[in-house]
């Protein structure tokens, strides 16, 4: 008797495990900024407390349109922490690749000397050709020595996870009253 209940126990729970997993796997297909607007990029986001919030604001999603529904709207009332996530996450992954990250901040001035020095002969008023040559060049240049230092591939798996994060964050999460 204890078997078969056992049974029954297992054989209802595997529906709904499924279904969970089918719930979640949809919102890979979903636009999660649909509903963005400029206006949410430029408000100030909540803090952190206010975005993680207790327990008692997430639940599971009871479909794949309550699913989609509380991702988007999720989306566009904590878009400024979701970028923050990411930024964090990329830090840290440079952080474990000191080249990379080195790299990453040299690039930034060696640009801008490029930019000066462009600008100083000036070669972005008497020869516009020259000038769009060079900047392309000093473009690829740079360019390679990210894909090199690995910043590219560092950033985009941080990309990836932090997109996967907010799905799963902006699924659980209970839509605001």
């Amino acid at each position: 008797m204890q078997n078969s209940e056992k049974q029954m126990v297992s054989s209802s729970s595997s529906p709904t495990v499924s279904s969970r997993a089918r719930i979640l796997l949809s919102l890979l297909k979903t636009n999660p900024f649909r509903k963005l607007e400029t206006d949410d990029l430029n408000a100030n986001p909540p803090t952190f407390s206010v975005f993680c919030g207790g327990t008692e604001l997430y639940s599971f999603p009871a479909s794949q349109s309550d699913a989609t529904e509380r991702v988007q709207e999720n989306v566009r009332h904590f878009i400024g922490n979701y970028i923050s996530v990411f930024v964090v996450i990329f830090l840290i992954s440079l952080y474990k690749q000191p080249i990379a990250f080195l790299t990453l901040l040299a690039s930034f001035p060696v640009k801008d000397y490029l930019d000066h020095l462009i600008t100083k002969r000036g070669l972005d008023q008497a020869y516009p050709f020259i000038r769009r040559l060079l900047f392309f060049i000093s473009k690829a240049v740079l360019t390679i020595l990210l894909m090199r230092a690995e910043v590219v591939i560092a950033f985009f798996s941080c990309l990836l996870a932090a997109y996967l994060a907010m799905l799963l964050h902006g699924s659980l999460r209970k839509l605001r009253d």
